[in-house]
């Protein structure tokens, strides 16, 4: 078989194909389209008709909560388009092909899943026009892992996961913990985010000086901080790592890439070393949050310089936060700046999963200033090594999301996207949605399924059920809502000071039901069968199932009995 893309005109470019540890290596000389605008890549390995047995197995985005199945039925035409896959592989299933197919993310690439006078394609495009984008550098490269026809969307992430573990890209997350303490505690133990001051965000001044910087709220102070510590020993909350969110100079977004002075509002670089020694003292760990992503022009060692250019010599301002407008560092720089600073932040004494924000759930910028041009594929390379620097100078690591690039260094994940609701920004030919990601990754780094399964025993019924079924990490936040007349991702139920001892017994609620199950952190989820009337089950591989009811009516299953978006948990001897 011969394997084609074609560019903006309809011209076919063919791939040379050779062979990488028993599979196909499909490569595209660069030299075919060093003029090209736009590629349209292999539409037709993927190519079936509506009646064939089978589906696509696509990955969500950083917006979605969910991977997402398309079946071959009769439709009308219809196309679903998305960028920023979180996951840099897709699945197909049809009459005579069972296979995954990997994209080197040396390019930002989109997905495109068509339906056509019944004909159905899978096609990943590559976009030079657009001013944020990479020119063409590098040849495109693509495996296709063939597997038996009788495979399903299990064993394709099975694939993916032994292929990443066989190449030392990832390791399992028994291993982390058994080589680090702070693993070993942390699998077992709540991560409590606290949003100790902020300014307006978004802010009504977009361009930020100290003259015409906003007020700050102080919403925690770091005595604050030692309360809700002693709250949750009062409440027998055995472990936690209580992390430290905008505890810098204006608060969280409030001057970054400036953290020092340590705020004084909130009690002065004093007091922080107090609380850290406080909370540690109680058997607690506790850590701090940093980002180099996002820089504002009031910080005193802000930089033109620094920031990352567009094609047409563009800065990128990306986001309207806390200080304004945000502008993009370009990823070398990034890795400069936080090597410069993080030691110092380090020196505070913190000893739980450090956490730097934004760096796993966005692709790395392209940069195209002439001081320091950055590619995707070097974007990557920075990133990873600023992860690495973090996990290794604090002894853990954790961001915002996960993409397949940051795994390798990435310990736990705040969210593995954002998501309004599973189902809500469905797409047109999105049939099912399911946990795919978490088929390749539950048992390689701790997570927390999604945004809205932040605080998940005072969320819906339905996020309750969610967070176990995807096999979460208990994660609370302690003001997780400030933004003023935009979106709050993780929702308007919300833990605060004012009612502490209510918000510390939703942490201990949730402990207490993460008691059951907690020891499954430790293995790969196997499977995930979407049984009747909504009853959906985890498997994972050594026989434990859980049996969640995913309907707001009670069920019967298999001899249990099971209250709506209820579950139990079914062990194999």
């Amino acid at each position: 078989m011969n394997f084609f893309a074609y560019d903006e005109n309809g011209k076919q470019l063919e791939f040379t194909v050779s062979e990488k540890n028993g599979n196909k290596l499909l490569t595209l000389d660069k030299s075919l389209f060093s003029n090209s605008k736009k590629l349209r890549l292999l539409p037709e390995l993927s190519m079936a008709h509506a009646g064939d047995e089978g589906y696509y197995v696509m990955p969500r985005n950083i917006g979605m909560r969910a991977d997402f199945q398309v079946f071959f039925k009769d439709r009308p035409d219809a196309v679903t388009e998305y960028s920023k896959p979180i996951m840099s592989f897709y699945g197909i299933k049809k009459p005579g092909l069972c296979c995954i197919v990997r994209l080197e993310r040396n390019y930002k690439f989109r997905y495109e899943i068509l339906c056509r006078d019944g004909v159905y394609t899978v096609t990943p495009i590559v976009n030079f026009e657009k001013v944020d984008t990479d020119y063409p550098y590098d040849d495109i490269r693509i495996e296709i892992i063939e597997l038996p026809e009788s495979a399903g969307y299990p064993e394709m992430a099975a694939a993916e996961r032994n292929i990443r573990l066989a190449r030392k890209e990832i390791s399992p997350l028994s291993e982390k913990c058994e080589a680090r303490e702070v693993m070993e505690y942390q699998r077992q133990a709540p991560l409590i985010r606290i949003r100790m001051g902020w300014k307006q965000s978004p802010s009504p001044v977009k361009h930020q000086t100290p003259d015409n910087e906003p007020p700050m709220h102080v919403a925690c102070t770091f005595a604050d901080v030692r309360s809700i510590a002693d709250s949750l020993k009062k409440q027998g909350v055995e472990k936690a790592d209580l992390q430290l969110v905008g505890w810098s100079i204006g608060g969280h977004d409030g001057r970054f890439p400036q953290f020092f002075p340590v705020e004084e509002r909130l009690g002065g670089e004093t007091e922080m070393r107090k609380t850290i020694e406080y909370v540690k003292n109680l058997g607690y760990r506790i850590s701090t949050h940093t980002i180099w992503v996002d820089s504002y022009e009031i910080a005193d060692n802000f930089s033109w310089d620094n920031v990352a250019t567009d094609k047409e010599g563009h800065y990128l301002q990306i986001g309207h936060y806390s200080s304004g407008y945000a502008y993009h560092v370009c990823p070398k720089k990034q890795w400069t700046n936080a090597i410069q600073s993080e030691p110092k932040i380090a020196l505070m004494g913190e000893n739980g999963l450090h956490f730097t924000d934004v760096i796993s759930i966005i692709e790395p910028d392209s940069c195209h200033s002439p001081l320091h041009p950055c590619t995707t594929a070097e974007g990557i390379v920075y990133s990873q090594r600023l992860m690495h620097f973090n996990q290794v100078l604090y002894g853990g690591f954790c961001s915002e999301g996960a993409m397949d690039f940051a795994i390798p260094y990435l310990d736990y994940a705040l969210y593995v996207t954002f998501g309004d609701g599973f189902g809500h920004n469905s797409y047109e030919l999105a049939d099912r949605y399911l946990p795919f990601w978490e088929l390749v990754y539950h048992g390689i780094l701790l997570y927390n399924p999604a945004s809205p399964t932040i605080n998940f025993t005072i969320k819906d019924p339905r996020d309750r059920l969610m967070f176990i079924m995807r096999g979460g990490l208990p994660s609370f936040y302690f003001y997780s809502r400030f933004r003023t007349g935009a979106k709050n991702w993780m929702g308007e139920d919300d833990l605060t000071l004012e009612a502490l001892d209510e918000s510390v017994a939703a942490v201990k609620e949730g402990m207490d039901i993460f008691e059951q199950i907690k020891d499954l952190q430790l293995k790969y989820m196997t499977d995930y069968i979407f049984a009747e009337d909504g009853i959906e089950i985890a498997v994972y591989e050594d026989g434990t199932r859980i049996i969640g009811n995913n309907s707001d009516e009670a069920r019967e299953y298999d001899g249990h009995s099971l209250e709506a978006f209820g579950f139990i948990v079914e062990r194999r001897s």
